[in-house]
């Protein structure tokens, strides 16, 4: 074996290893110390993350306490990921790989659930300053960065911002007071492109009200606030609307008089527009079923369908055929939510930070 390795180039390995899954990886670490010292490389952990996961499409649910590993063609359970030991604990968006667990107010831990790892996060320093605090997490691919934003709020409608590296192990509040205006929000956040993105609104209530909206976006990697205004089209009267990651790209969903489009955000240079990506007519059928509906931000672009919650069942619906299809049930409908998972290496020398300990025991692991 030894003489193998060493007639194999390098970058050979690289490739062949990059398409193991992350747990498969964990024990080739000790097959050599040219395996090991690759498997740990940060270049390798970012090549891994988009060469393994670029074929493989499954997503992560939550109901009540448990988190369940399903696939996105057909909603198929292919296994039960882990399960917190208290309801009250809280999940946050996952970005590559790591979930953002919190159980109490000032106990935050990151948790790689596809190798067990995980990492408690210092509290935020607003906590200490009685802010209210939202939390969003998110990755600056110019760093390879795992990051968290908090949004302190103050009573006087100005928001202080703090950011936290996995990087650098610390927290940092940046310079300067932000617009309340900015962290209001519509529905839920979509990550795309080093960014975080939700459906925001003014208070201008001389505007109607679909005149109101606006895409909010905050980048991980410049640390800086964006709005971007929808398009005329998208502004219509009782036009429903919301918003999905298409490919790499944030995308807006709307349904109005009998028609759906669908819009790209799109950059030109420094300037950001939308891009009409598809227009059609639907049929009374779906119509109904598109605005009685409750979204999730899954969409499978081979099969032109969206994951759709309602009344506590699950699914699919084709934009195109306008096909609707019964997925699972759901007995509790307002504890399920759902998000595209990758497997990521993040987190698995125990060299990088502080593991839980028994004063933060609040994940049960299962089989993965």
């Amino acid at each position: 074996m030894a003489e193998a390795l060493v007639d194999l180039a390098m970058d050979l390995w690289t490739e062949i290893l990059a398409r193991l899954p992350a747990k498969s990886l964990m024990r080739f670490r000790c097959v050599c110390k040219s395996w090991c010292s690759l498997i740990d490389s940060s270049d390798f952990i970012v090549t891994h993350l988009h060469i393994y996961n670029k074929k493989r499409k499954s997503l992560i649910a939550k109901k009540e306490t448990e988190f369940t590993l399903y696939s996105i063609d057909a909603f198929k359970k292919i296994d039960k990921v882990f399960s917190t030991q208290k309801d009250h604990c809280n999940s946050y968006n996952n970005c590559f790989g790591l979930i953002l667990l919190q159980e109490t107010e000032d106990e935050f831990v990151f948790y790689n659930p596809c190798i067990r790892k995980s990492l408690v996060i210092p509290p935020c320093p607003f906590i200490s300053m009685g802010y209210t605090i939202l939390y969003y997490p998110g990755f600056a691919s110019s760093t390879n960065d795992h990051k968290i934003v908090a949004f302190g709020c103050r009573w006087n409608s100005e928001v202080s911002i703090a950011v936290y590296s996995l990087n650098d192990r610390l927290w940092r509040i940046k310079d300067g007071l932000f617009d309340e205006a900015h962290i209001r929000r519509y529905g839920c956040t979509y990550y795309s492109k080093s960014a975080t993105h939700w459906l925001g609104f003014d208070q201008d209530y001389s505007k109607p009200p679909v005149s109101r909206i606006h895409l909010v976006s905050f980048d991980f990697d410049s640390e800086e606030f964006s709005i971007t205004d929808f398009p005329d089209a998208l502004k219509q009267k009782d036009s429903l609307k919301f918003l999905f990651t298409l490919g790499e790209s944030i995308a807006a969903f709307s349904v109005c008089s009998m028609r759906i489009c669908i819009w790209v955000l799109v950059k030109d240079g420094g300037d950001r527009s939308w891009r009409l990506w598809y227009t059609g007519d639907t049929n009374l059928e779906a119509d109904q079923f598109l605005t009685r509906s409750f979204f999730m931000e899954i969409f499978n672009a081979e099969k032109n369908t969206f994951l759709v919650l309602k009344k506590g069942k699950v699914y699919s619906y084709n934009f195109r055929t306008h096909q609707i299809q019964h997925l699972e049930n759901y007995t509790d409908h307002n504890s399920k939510s759902s998000e595209v998972y990758v497997e990521n290496l993040v987190l698995h020398k125990r060299s990088q930070g502080k593991i839980w300990t028994d004063e933060f025991r609040t994940v049960q692991d299962c089989q993965f």
